[in-house]
């Protein structure tokens, strides 16, 4: 995702990376897509899905992910496409302050179905937070978007997710997931999840 510019430097976002646009509001929402194009000071994002509709006024802000680091960036709408949205940056890429979110060791029962493939596998929740969780399954799913049940209990809930990273072992493959246009039921799900586990002492390192 990082690409040299010619001068031994190298500049981030490159076309291709995938990027969430979230807005902050009081009724927050959050897009998936990928860069379609890096101009001075500005960023133009190709939406995943239907195009939804932007409020010139809004506070928005671009996630990404550089090599393995969760990085953010303040951004202005200018204006839009049919597949494509343009911004003006506001500030510079920054880290991601993870401990926002803190992430909680977990051992439940999950199954990854790929939304482009449509294939299925079982696997295990390795950690979750407020903001995302990790799963380990047998093999990485195509695509980049993807539904994931998770049994905690007697209860479960499906969440549509991005993938934004995948660590292989010999075990099989570690999916780091963002959550996409959660329901209130499933933030309730997941903040049910979050609070127990935290009950438990289960919190980890960012």
């Amino acid at each position: 995702m990082v690409a040299d510019n010619g001068d031994g430097m190298t500049s981030f976002p490159v076309p291709g990376t995938p990027v969430t646009v979230v807005l902050r509001s009081r009724d927050p929402a959050q897009w998936p897509g990928e860069v379609a194009a890096v101009r001075d000071g500005g960023v133009a994002v190709r939406i995943a899905g239907a195009m939804p509709a932007w409020d010139p006024n809004g506070t928005y802000v671009l996630v990404a992910l550089d090599g393995s680091v969760r990085v953010s960036q303040p951004a202005a709408y200018i204006g839009h496409t049919e597949r494509a949205v343009a911004f003006r940056s506001l500030g510079p890429w920054q880290p991601v302050d993870r401990r926002a979110h803190p992430r909680f060791a977990a051992n439940y029962r999950a199954e990854v179905r790929s939304v482009l493939g449509n294939s299925r596998q079982d696997g295990r929740l390795v950690d979750i937070s407020m903001g995302g969780m990790a799963v380990r399954v047998g093999s990485r799913p195509g695509g980049r978007q993807v539904q994931v049940r998770v049994w905690a209990g007697p209860f479960s809930s499906e969440l549509l997710c991005m993938v934004v990273g995948a660590e292989e072992d010999e075990n099989g493959v570690v999916l780091r997931l963002q959550y996409t246009d959660l329901l209130p039921a499933q933030r309730a799900f997941v903040r049910q999840v979050v609070e127990g586990l935290a009950g438990q002492g289960a919190a980890q390192a960012s």
